[in-house]
């Protein structure tokens, strides 16, 4: 799944740490199709967990301030998220890398970029606008 401008939370840093998942989540999806997912399976994991734990704090402050009626939605789900990556880091452990649980990674993170920032982190813009525009009044 590719980032495209639509994706956009009118925060720049919210949205270049976004295109930065997307990348890596593409990059990842490209190495498990080419066989080569267990070489970054666990940089992968690593990655996600980092990614998670300093972006949501960010982005959740960013909807408190811009006061978002998104927020809640998008704290449940952020930590959610963390439990996914938890999980596949356990599994992990347990069982050793499986290319059917790396498939198994892509599809849960491109889920995510489907359902979660394509859905609810876009609904940030329509506040980060208002917020402009209360401060230095309409275009034009």
């Amino acid at each position: 799944m590719k980032w495209i401008p639509a994706y956009a939370t009118g925060v720049e840093q919210i949205d270049a740490q976004h295109r930065t998942l997307f990348r890596a989540a593409e990059d990842f999806e490209e190495a498990v199709s080419a066989g080569q997912g267990e070489h970054s399976y666990d940089s992968v994991l690593d990655f996600l967990d980092r990614y998670a734990r300093a972006h949501f704090g960010f982005e959740e402050n960013c909807m408190a301030r811009f006061v978002c009626p998104a927020a809640e939605a998008n704290k449940a789900a952020h930590t959610k998220f963390i439990e996914l990556v938890q999980d596949f880091r356990e599994r992990y452990r347990r069982e050793g890398y499986r290319s059917s649980t790396a498939t198994e990674l892509v599809e849960s993170v491109n889920h995510w970029l489907a359902n979660h920032i394509v859905t609810i982190d876009v609904r940030l813009r329509d506040h980060v606008i208002a917020s402009s525009t209360a401060r230095h009044g309409p275009p034009g």
